[in-house]
């Protein structure tokens, strides 16, 4: 063998060598600008890199878009309740499950406002049953499990369907109904 067919050979067992970096060993970067860059966190402010307002009128595919959002005027206007004659025992069943799921701790079995969390809290949850609560519109009552309002935030991670929101609506509704004068 020649000088130079020796020279190739080492080149080429080394480069071998060099592309079987396993777990145990350090993989060799030959160019360091993929390795040393900048890092983009998903949590800085508005205006640095990295976050960047969506186009307007536009939304992402796996969140719930609820364009009435910090308006409740445009919520009453907007909002109807797609089953709001409907209380069948299968929506009936779907809101109490519902409410003893996310309501029930503050606001009471009965929805009175005698909750089992009612003495721990500084601010007193409502009774559902006053003429105050009886005259919220369904949107109205939409838009606060949504958002939130005064001390009770939302809930809309803890009734996530749409449509289970407006059967918890339509089981207060029964309640307050069947809730003497």
């Amino acid at each position: 063998m020649n000088k130079k067919t020796v020279r190739d050979f080492i080149f080429i067992c080394l480069v071998a060598v060099g592309c079987t970096a396993g777990e145990d060993r350090t993989n060799i970067e030959w160019i360091q600008g993929m390795m040393k860059q900048p890092a983009v966190k998903a949590q800085r402010k508005e205006g640095e890199i990295g976050v960047r307002m969506p186009p307007e009128g536009t939304y992402a595919l796996n969140q719930e878009y609820y364009p009435h959002k910090g308006d409740l005027d445009s919520a009453i206007q907007n909002l109807k309740n797609p089953i709001k004659e409907n209380y069948s025992t299968e929506i009936i069943l779907i809101g109490k499950r519902h409410y003893q799921k996310a309501c029930i701790y503050c606001h009471g079995e009965k929805a009175d406002g005698e909750g089992p969390m009612k003495n721990s809290m500084i601010v007193l949850p409502p009774s559902l049953l006053v003429q105050k609560a009886k005259d919220l519109s369904d949107a109205q009552m939409y838009h606060i499990i949504y958002e939130g309002q005064g001390m009770m935030g939302a809930y809309r991670m803890q009734v996530r369907d749409p449509k289970f929101r407006w059967a918890l609506i339509n089981y207060i509704r029964t309640l307050q109904k069947a809730a003497p004068l």
